[in-house]
């Protein structure tokens, strides 16, 4: 059986109380590393010190519960992007596998069915929401009571106006990534309103956003 080094052991303490680990680290360290690349898992790793967690975009079913135990041995949740992994259907056996023998701290997906499945089993969910035009913004607003998530992730970042006006009416916490150039960027996107921000941008990593 393999061993969990101290800091996997920290992060397993609260394993029943997972996604309030990962909000209140959302909440001190406010960036997210988003990884489409698996060579990027160490560079995270680097700069863990100023991340939340990361946000793993890229693997299959059989490599995806290595990675996510490699970068959580390192004490950085793991919030996977489950449209994104290869051969992975969330149906029942999808999520059970998901909740059971991978284990992240929450799941990004773009599709309600999916929500449904994996609160139903207990995992913390991230809703994606491209804010492409304001039909989008208009029909997430107008029942907020039909949002299923835990938190919702805005995409783009550089529109702060809306994050700002869905922080004030939405009854979960927003996240924010895409188009991030700069650390003012990053800190604009948080000064209204978004909990923290995810970014793939590895320059960004090497940065406290508390001290931007």
């Amino acid at each position: 059986m393999r061993t969990l080094s101290v800091k996997e052991r920290e992060l397993s303490v609260k394993t029943n109380n997972r996604g309030q680990v990962l909000l209140e680290r959302l909440e001190k360290y406010k960036m997210v590393a988003a990884i489409k690349d698996i060579k990027n898992i160490e560079r995270a790793i680097k700069y863990k010190e100023n991340l939340s967690a990361v946000l793993l975009m890229t693997g299959s079913i059989l490599t995806v519960k290595r990675y996510v135990d490699h970068i959580q041995s390192e004490g950085l949740p793991v919030i996977l992007h489950v449209d994104k992994i290869g051969g992975l259907e969330m149906d029942h056996d999808g999520i059970d596998f998901i909740n059971k023998s991978v284990r992240p701290f929450a799941i990004v997906t773009t599709k309600s069915g999916v929500i449904k499945r994996a609160k139903s089993s207990g995992i913390l969910v991230i809703q994606r929401i491209f804010l492409i035009d304001t039909d989008v913004y208009m029909n997430l607003v107008k029942d907020v009571s039909q949002i299923r998530s835990d938190i919702i992730e805005v995409m783009p970042s550089r529109a702060p106006d809306f994050i700002n006006k869905l922080t004030k009416v939405l009854p979960v916490p927003i996240i924010t990534g895409g188009l991030l150039n700069l650390p003012q960027h990053a800190r604009e996107a948080l000064d209204n309103g978004a909990l923290a921000i995810t970014t793939s941008n590895s320059e960004l990593w090497k940065i406290d956003m508390n001290g931007v």
